[in-house]
């Protein structure tokens, strides 16, 4: 089979390998539509050597495809299913799993991620990482789950409810989907960055306020609170970025809510918190893969305004230069398409 494959920062290449079997719970997956997002940009480039520490590495986590061949012991799934997969994998029997929290599951085997790949014709994925898709819902929309999933998360924890105000901070591929999101639940957006073309997909999207930037690292807090001069009550910052980090939290109101995605230290002291009276919260992915496939099968949200490219597996190459490139600023989404995805 073919499969792209990274042996150095930058240097991805196609290569003819083994087709893999797969083991006790496992699926076999013939991978229709990849959609690479910030995470894979960032173990493309090798981003601080944080990502990759040995090559030859596979790449890619947010993708659809069809069932082709089941392990030992996997139930609910039948060869021809249609499936996207989780980011996390999970025991499934822990207390956090059974309540429905699979991403935060407690079992010790999963608290470090497996790495996933899924930029190749077949991926072996954990038989619990997979939802089986709505008749209404395409391979292209079911591989672009991770932004709005987080999102639903978040919104989940900071108890936002249709009609309240929340700002996104940084409108890439997790930012456009967690504005998707808000949208499909009635909430109005405040989307924060975003240079060239980007900002204006989040509006396109649905979000009611853009405050773009003209370069990288500018910052607009000041314009925003010009907007809103007593801050913003719910904020998510979707960069995982020191940038990012720092914007949320200009512009977060006393007693605000702000959602984080990771990132590194943060830009308030423990004073600053509590003389704010802020509330912050984590973000690990997220549980509401089945639930976000609802929302996208009822036509209430949709990825597909935002695709800006289509590739080929063979020129991922090529879809990667442009990713991680001065132009990636006029870039939504990319889509690695790997089979038929109509």
């Amino acid at each position: 089979m073919k499969a792209a494959r990274l042996h150095a920062p930058g240097d991805i290449r196609v290569e003819d390998v083994a087709r893999p079997e797969p083991g006790p719970g496992q699926v076999l997956v013939q991978v229709m539509a990849y959609a690479p997002y910030g995470t894979d940009v960032g173990t493309y480039l090798n981003r601080g050597g944080r990502y990759v520490k040995s090559y030859p590495v596979g790449i890619g986590a947010d993708f659809s495809g069809i069932v082709a061949q089941l392990g030992a012991g996997v139930e609910g799934l039948a060869p021809g299913d249609r499936v996207s997969a989780l980011a996390l994998d999970h025991c499934g029997a822990c207390a956090n799993c059974t309540k429905g929290r699979h991403n935060l599951c407690l079992d010790p085997a999963f608290r470090t991620p497996a790495r996933q790949t899924c930029c190749e014709e077949y991926t072996l994925v954990s038989a619990r990482k997979l939802a089986v898709l709505p008749d209404a819902v395409g391979f292209e929309d079911a591989a672009m789950l991770a932004g709005p999933v987080d999102a639903l998360n978040a919104f989940r924890r900071m108890r936002l409810e249709a009609g309240q105000r929340v700002g996104i901070v940084g409108v890439g591929a997790m930012g456009l989907g967690a504005v998707a999101m808000a949208r499909a639940l009635g909430l109005e957006v405040v989307a924060i960055g975003g240079s060239g073309r980007r900002s204006d997909l989040a509006g396109e999207l649905g979000a009611a306020h853009l405050f773009p930037i003209a370069a990288h690292g500018e910052s607009v807090a000041e314009r925003v609170l010009g907007a809103f001069p007593e801050g913003l009550d719910a904020v998510m910052e979707t960069t995982a970025s020191a940038w990012g980090m720092d914007e949320a939290f200009a512009v977060a109101a006393p007693g605000a809510r702000v959602a984080l995605t990771g990132g590194g230290d943060l830009p308030v002291s423990n004073w600053q918190i509590v003389e704010r009276e802020l509330e912050i919260l984590g973000v690990k992915a997220g549980p509401g893969q089945v639930e976000v496939l609802e929302f996208i099968a009822r036509g209430d949200l949709s990825l597909r305004p935002t695709i800006t490219r289509r590739f080929a597996l063979d020129d991922v190459a090529e879809a990667f230069t442009l990713l991680a490139g001065p132009q990636a600023r006029d870039v939504g989404r990319v889509i690695i398409e790997i089979g038929e995805t109509a």
